[in-house]
C-alpha cells in the first residue's frame, strides 16, 4: 500500500468517525428520554459497534487481496454484517432484558448511517470512475 492510499484510508476513517459522532450527538437526547442512562449507554455501544465495523469496511479495499471490485464489495459487506450480527447475538444472549428501544433500534440506525457514510466516501474517492446508468464508464472532470 502506498503512502497516498494510507492517507486516503485515514481520511475516510476520520470522516466516518466525525459523521458517526454527529449521529451520536443527535441521538443523545432521544436515547435519554426513551431509556434513561441505560439508553445512552446502549446507544453508545451500538454507535461504537457500527463505527468499528465501518473502519474495517473502509480498510478492506486497500488490502490488495481481492481480484475484482465485486469481491471487494462482498468482503466489505460480510465484514460489516458479521461484526454487527455477532454483537447483536451476544447482547441478546447475555442481556435478554435489553430491548429494541435501548439497543437494537440504535444498532439498525447507526448501521444505516455508517453504510450511507461509507457509500458517500467511496463515491468521492479520487481516481474512481462513476458508472452511468447506461453501463458506460466516463472519466471524472
Amino acid at each position: 500500500m502506498t503512502s497516498r492510499q494510507v492517507d486516503g484510508v485515514f481520511r475516510q476513517a476520520i470522516l466516518l468517525t466525525v459523521i458517526m459522532l454527529l449521529g451520536w450527538v443527535a441521538a443523545f437526547w432521544p436515547a435519554r428520554v426513551w431509556a434513561g442512562g441505560d439508553g445512552i449507554r446502549w446507544m453508545s455501544f451500538a454507535a461504537g459497534t457500527c463505527l468499528i465495523s465501518g473502519w474495517m469496511a473502509v480498510g478492506v479495499p486497500r488490502l490488495s487481496l481481492f481480484p475484482n471490485d465485486l469481491a471487494v464489495m462482498l468482503a466489505q459487506t460480510m465484514t460489516r454484517l458479521a461484526l454487527v450480527s455477532i454483537v447483536a447475538v451476544v447482547v441478546r444472549k447475555m442481556f435478554p432484558q435489553v430491548g429494541f428501544r435501548q439497543f437494537y433500534g440504535w444498532l439498525i440506525g447507526f448501521y444505516l448511517l455508517a453504510l450511507a457514510a461509507e457509500v458517500g466516501l467511496l463515491l468521492k474517492t479520487p481516481g474512481d470512475r462513476p458508472v452511468e446508468s447506461s453501463g458506460q464508464q466516463h472519466e471524472r472532470r
